[in-house]
Order: structure tokens, then C-alpha cells, then sequence
């Protein structure tokens, strides 16, 4: 098992719609578009998916964020899915601060 955490300061993606196309998968660029707190979503995404990438070994450089997303449960918890596979995410906001953690089973 291999965990990946990642932090990002949120003001860094004030105003930045094309990065928010670059990183999300369609079906996240659909909720970010009608999200009041923007900023704050693609930060969390941001930092999910660079744990993910993190943790899964010869991932960085090599996998789009993209092709990573970031999906909710029955029950609203969020879970990764890359590849067809799930992984366990946690995403959380405090502040000017995204943090998240990703665990990858080998």
C-alpha cells in the first residue's frame, strides 16, 4: 500500500479557467462550472489528483489529470477513479489551503 498527500495554496487557481479544462475530467468540469466556491473545488481536485500520482508509482508525468477523477458514492463520500479502479480519497479545505490524501493498494 502507498499513500500520496498533496497541499496547494487555493488563491493560486483564482481566474484560471483554462487550467481548470486541463485538469478536470468532463464529468468534473460539469460540476465545476456550477459551483459558487470555484477556487476552492479545483484546488481540492488539483490536490487529490497529484497524491494519486504520488502513490502510484511511475504515475507522475506519464498519466493525464484528465483521465483521473474525482466521483461521489451513494452516500456523498468521494472516491478516485483511475483507470476503471477505485481508490480511497480524502480531500479537505481550511483557509487559503487544499490538502489530500490517496491511498493506493498494490
Amino acid at each position: 500500500m502507498a499513500l500520496g498527500i498533496d497541499i496547494v495554496y487555493i488563491p493560486r487557481f483564482y481566474g484560471k479557467e483554462k487550467l481548470a479544462k486541463r485538469i478536470l475530467s468532463t464529468e468534473e468540469y460539469a460540476i465545476y462550472e456550477h459551483r459558487l466556491n470555484k477556487e476552492e473545488f479545483i484546488a481540492g481536485r488539483f490536490a487529490a489528483k497529484e497524491a494519486f500520482l504520488k502513490a502510484y508509482h511511475d504515475g507522475m508525468g506519464r498519466i493525464s489529470f484528465t483521465n483521473i477523477s474525482i466521483v461521489y458514492r451513494e452516500d456523498g463520500r468521494p472516491v478516485l477513479m483511475y483507470n476503471e479502479k477505485f481508490y480511497n480519497v480524502s480531500i479537505s479545505h481550511d483557509g487559503d489551503y487544499a490538502v489530500a490524501v490517496v491511498e493506493v493498494k498494490d
